[in-house]
């Protein structure tokens, strides 16, 4: 294999490359050497520009493959050494297994594709980009090489130092050796910028989450989507199944007595935690066996999580808590994820923020707003909890009480699809509020002195709506159900009375949200905000053995003696059995504290698989985190280079490539909000429409209400809010 091809292979940090004992191998020289090198037991190796480089460092692109072609070099003699001589055995030994089956797979796919043992092994080989066995193991042993090599920089972060836990500092941006702090990631005017750890650049959460899928529900129907509802009064349904969350989240239940009377009623200090209800009501089979789980999302995970659960909760998290608004840490990092905000963005509202521009014409206005803007200006929705109730009784109607179908049985304008659009139909970030809503007028569990008028006005003359409330109002049964006990006036104070919390104590949190996979309404609590340095009281209901309640620590300040783990202490990468596991002291004991890794876990097993997880996502974020190592390498002295010309231009790569990494995903993450700012804005002027007269595509609740009362003929007739176009869509006219 020539150097040039060797060279373009070797692309990339950490991808996996052709050995250098594929290509040409480099000749050990002191003579005329560009830079030294001096590895952990003490030796210097001289290395010179024809041993490395060649002449294949004229661009931008080869500056990557110089880089890598010295980083792989570092690799490779340090294993080389005497002293590695057992290590690079099992490696060799690990490099020879990986050889063995890829062979193997050869096999197995000549005999599942009908191709040949050789036709497959070539596949295998121009993958690796190598020509023969021989270089395959190569390129192989030094997979094995980098990943031993990265195994050990995780366990000292280089310093050898055993006090220093790699993976952490990488994690926290910093570590304590001999009482001094370091940055792990230091900016450097030679190498560019730096890097504040795992937890401030990828401000990780942990969810849990509750999804009541739809089965007719589409991705873009902001106004006349549809959920389910058979006649049976035995079988379930997408309306029922929705009204029994909020219900069971709420800790009520439906009573029936004996002549058939239904009402509300509170389950008190039984009510079911949100990991029972997830375990018993959620369509996410993973999650529900997992009371909930939906383990741990950051900012750069573009799969798994759709923009109305993900962005939606950051929204909630930087611009809706006052809480975070309120303490220092969250008002430090709430920047970072604040909707369409540069990094590097002052943490303040003087307007020296940065923010993508949404199009005009997607604004219900007609003005520009930045993405930061629109989403302050929409603020958090609200859904009443009648309307769960409303659900319930209503969700089966599809006649009127002289057994007339609904509409000549045009679905959208079913009552339970009318109430769904109205108040769970949003993309947007939600609370439930404890408000009662004109459908609870005509059934018989919401205790009210109201009617329909009191919450919408018709003129008679033309069967328009001049006003419609769409918030509700207070209804004080609902108030007293536990859901709504907890103080949340100080988290959301634009919210007069509480909104619904789990039996926790934590918000919960709800949103339409769908795919390709799926269409569906999740309800949301977080575990663990990463605008919370130090986690939650446990001031919670204590009386009923509930812990947790959203209260952050008084002055923000750290509790030992407590299971409350600070921010890094959650996302710890050691198992309970480990001595550097984060305790608390109880009577005198050490006690395990509550983080990510044991959270609702008792498994051995599981734990380290969680433990591994977080160190996975911790080594994996950032792929220039051996740009650092080289950094730290040349800065302590390791490496000296006596070439300035490669010096630079090793320099000019790293800054590139860091700098290139940082607008990347920055691009990615503007370009995420603002996409989600625009399916809003869309939102929002579909349900505008005709919301003046009730005659646009959002229907409006009048038509559930009349099916039962009959009062008004107005709205049924041509023009009326509840008039139907005869196109079979729907649609309203």
């Amino acid at each position: 294999m020539n150097t040039k091809k060797c060279a373009i292979l070797m692309v990339g940090l950490f991808a996996g490359a052709v050995g250098l004992s594929a290509c040409d191998s480099p000749t050990w020289s002191a003579e005329g050497a560009i830079f030294t090198y001096t590895d952990a037991q003490g030796n210097r190796v001289a290395y010179t520009a024809e041993d490395l480089l060649n002449d294949y460092r004229q661009d931008g692109n080869s500056l990557s493959t110089e880089f890598d072609h010295v980083y792989e070099v570092l690799i490779r003699n340090y294993y080389e050494d005497p002293s590695q001589a057992a290590v690079l055995a099992e490696l060799r030994e690990n490099a020879t297994s990986a050889v063995l089956e890829d062979r193997q797979t050869a096999e197995t796919n000549a005999e599942s594709n009908g191709t040949t043992y050789e036709e497959e092994f070539e596949s295998i080989l121009d993958a690796a980009g190598v020509d023969n066995v021989d270089e395959l193991f190569e390129y192989h042993l030094y997979e094995e090489e980098q990943q031993r090599f990265q195994q050990d920089l995780e366990q000292t972060f280089g310093t050898g130092n055993s006090s220093v836990n790699g993976v952490d500092a990488m994690r926290d941006g910093e570590y304590t050796l001999d009482g001094t702090t370091y940055e792990a990631f230091p900016e450097s005017e030679k190498w560019g910028p730096g890097n504040d750890g795992w937890l401030k650049e990828q401000m990780p959460y942990h969810f849990r989450h509750i999804l009541v899928k739809l089965s007719s529900g589409i991705s873009h129907e902001y106004t006349q989507d549809k959920i389910t509802e058979p006649t049976a009064v035995d079988e379930g349904g997408e309306a029922t199944d929705l009204a029994s969350v909020v219900i069971a989240l709420a800790g009520g239940r439906i009573s029936e007595s004996a002549d058939g009377t239904r009402s509300l009623v509170s389950l008190g200090s039984n009510r079911w935690s949100f990991g029972r209800i997830a375990n018993v009501y959620s369509d996410d089979s993973s999650s529900a066996a997992a009371y909930g789980d939906s383990g741990i999302v950051t900012k750069v995970m573009e799969t798994d999580y759709v923009p109305e659960f993900k962005l939606g909760v950051y929204a909630f998290e930087s611009l809706y808590n006052e809480r975070n608004q309120a303490t220092e840490y969250g008002r430090e990092n709430a920047y970072r994820i604040t909707p369409g905000l540069r990094e590097d963005a002052a943490a303040s509202s003087d307007g020296s923020i940065t923010s993508d521009m949404i199009d005009e014409n997607q604004v219900l206005d007609g003005t520009d707003q930045t993405v930061y803007d629109f989403f302050n200006n929409l603020d958090i929705g609200q859904i009443p909890f009648g309307a769960a109730i409303a659900l319930l009784e209503e969700g089966k109607v599809q006649q009127d009480e002289n057994g007339n179908p609904v509409n000549n049985s045009v679905d959208t304008f079913y009552p339970r699809n009318v109430i769904y659009n109205k108040y769970f139909n949003h993309h947007n970030i939600c609370v439930i509020t404890p408000n009662e809503i004109a459908t609870n007028t005509i059934g018989d569990i919401v205790n009210t002195e109201r009617t329909w008028e009191d919450f919408i006005t018709v003129d008679n003359a033309t069967g328009h709506i001049t006003s419609e409330n769409y918030e509700g109002f207070y209804n004080a049964n609902f108030g007293s159900l536990p859901g709504f006990s907890v103080d949340t006036t100080n988290i959301l104070p634009q919210f007069t009375n509480n909104v619904l919390t789990d039996s926790e104590g934590q918000i919960v949190l709800a949103v339409r949200a769908g795919s390709d996979s799926y269409q569906g309404v999740h309800f949301i609590v977080i575990e663990r905000s990463a605008l919370s340095r130090y986690g939650q009281s446990m001031e919670a209901s204590a009386s009923s053995g509930h812990e947790g309640q959203q209260t952050v620590v008084e002055n923000d300040a750290p509790v030992t003696d407590a299971d409350i783990a600070t921010l890094s202490e959650y996302y710890t990468t050691a198992t309970p059995n480990m001595s550097r596991y984060p305790t608390y002291t109880v009577d005198g004991s050490a006690e395990s504290k509550t983080t990510y890794v044991n959270f609702n876990n008792s498994s051995t097993t599981s734990q380290t698989e969680r433990a591994n997880e977080v160190s996975n996502l911790i080594t994996s974020y950032n792929s220039n985190l051996s740009s650092y190592n080289f950094q730290r390498l040349v800065e302590s002295g390791n490496i000296e280079f006596a070439d300035a010309q490669v010096e630079q231009e090793m320099q000019t790569y790293v800054q590139t490539s860091r700098q290139s990494t940082i607008d990347t995903n920055f691009n990615k993450w503007s370009d995420n909000w603002k996409s989600y700012a625009e399916m809003l804005a869309a939102q929002e002027q579909e349900r505008a429409i005709g919301a003046d007269t009730g005659t646009g595509y959002l229907i409006s609740e009048i038509c559930a209400v009349d099916y039962e009362t009959q009062d008004i003929t107005s709205v049924w007739n041509v023009g009326g809010a509840c008039y139907y176009p005869t196109s079979s869509s729907g649609s309203n006219a």
